[in-house]
């Protein structure tokens, strides 16, 4: 594996040696979000996983946010804060 992605996984478990167990039992989304490791990075850790006979299994991409009430208290919290901070909001007419 390259220093690059080896390095962020060093970060991640906070130690130089880790398994690709190890790895794997970190599952796909948190290497995703890991610090230092890009798409390109994330597909090199892929094939390393898969070379030493692992497979991630890849999330589904997450389901788009549902508009109305959550966006609604959203827009109220966002509002509240604001004025709390001095601001004056105004209503659309």
């Amino acid at each position: 594996m390259p220093t690059l992605q080896r390095n962020a996984l060093r970060k991640i478990f906070g130690r130089s040696e880790f398994s690709p167990e190890e790895v794997v039992a970190l599952g796909y989304r948190r290497l995703q979000q890991a610090e230092g490791i890009g798409t390109k990075g994330l597909s090199t850790i892929l094939e390393w996983l898969h070379a030493h006979g692992h497979d991630l299994v890849v999330a589904p991409p997450s389901r788009p946010r549902r508009s109305g009430v959550r966006t609604g208290q959203d827009v109220d919290q966002a509002i509240r804060l604001l004025r709390q901070n001095g601001y004056d909001v105004l209503r659309r007419e």
